[in-house]
């Protein structure tokens, strides 16, 4: 498949996702769901080397983004600064995109799609509710949790579909963006659950959460988020020197993430 044609199947996949996720009401109250182009590309990539039709293929990928999705949004209820209103319909929301993805699956039949995907729903709650327990002792617990919420569901397709060369690609990918994203909240004054992590880890005492803390303990708080960052860098850079063949998309995708990020972390070394 060309270029071109690849970025054809990412956009109708993501225009199907768009399409079942769309609901004016719930879009009244609470922000439209992210759609991560990345997690589509690695999915699709996990279909390679299978016959299956461009419809069911778009069938697929489209039931395990919605599943994520669904647990996305179950999650941003954490946020204790979003009105009660809101809160009450982001549950519903999520509820309401979990239900989707049966409706996709009803369409290509696939039943033991369906048990795959609710076993990998079941492993990334369970490893959610640790990472909201802030009981691991080290950081590195911490991360490996996070690791698994993020890439559980894909993990799930990849080992039901038969790419689990690709699984640890994928975890460290996932895992990047995650990092990355936390710190973007962090920087914008957002609450951002690795920053309470590292917090409880390196203040166990300290009972003001991150956005409210000196600024010392929070640059020195930041400087561990780097640390971290840097360190998922360099795993993702070695597990994709040892990945199988990706689709063009998907690798330029990567390419670019990690150039972003030298360039970034060259910026931020030079301003001390």
């Amino acid at each position: 498949m060309s270029l071109y044609e690849r970025s054809q199947q990412l956009s109708a996949i993501k225009q199907l996702i768009e399409q079942e996720v769309n609901h004016d009401f719930l879009h009244q109250y609470i922000d439209a769901p992210y759609i991560d182009e990345d997690r589509i590309l690695l999915l699709i990539n996990s279909l390679a080397g299978h016959t299956y039709s461009d419809h069911e293929a778009a069938q697929f990928v489209a039931t395990a983004m919605l599943i994520q999705i669904a647990l996305d949004t179950h999650e941003r209820v954490t946020n204790l600064d979003d009105k009660q209103k809101n809160r009450q319909l982001t549950v519903l929301a999520g509820d309401y995109f979990s239900s989707l993805y049966y409706k996709l699956l009803a369409g290509v039949r696939n039943v033991k799609l369906v048990g795959v995907l609710a076993e990998g729903i079941k492993c990334v709650n369970e490893y959610k509710v640790l990472l909201y327990q802030f009981d691991e002792s080290d950081a590195e617990s911490f991360l490996s949790h996070l690791k698994k919420t993020e890439s559980g569901i894909i993990t799930k397709f990849m080992q039901f579909f038969g790419s689990q060369p690709l699984i640890r690609l994928s975890e460290e990918l996932l895992l990047f963006n995650r990092l990355a994203l936390e710190k973007e909240r962090a920087m914008k004054g957002k609450s951002s659950i690795l920053f309470e992590a590292l917090k409880k880890f390196s203040y166990p005492n300290e009972e003001q959460p991150f956005q409210q803390l000196p600024m010392d303990k929070k640059l020195e708080l930041l400087y561990k988020s780097e640390a971290y960052i840097k360190q998922s860098f360099e795993a993702l850079q070695n597990c994709l020197a040892k990945a199988p063949k990706l689709n063009q998309l998907l690798e330029e995708r990567i390419h670019i993430l990690m150039n972003q990020y030298k360039m970034t972390a060259r910026l931020y070394a030079e301003e001390g």
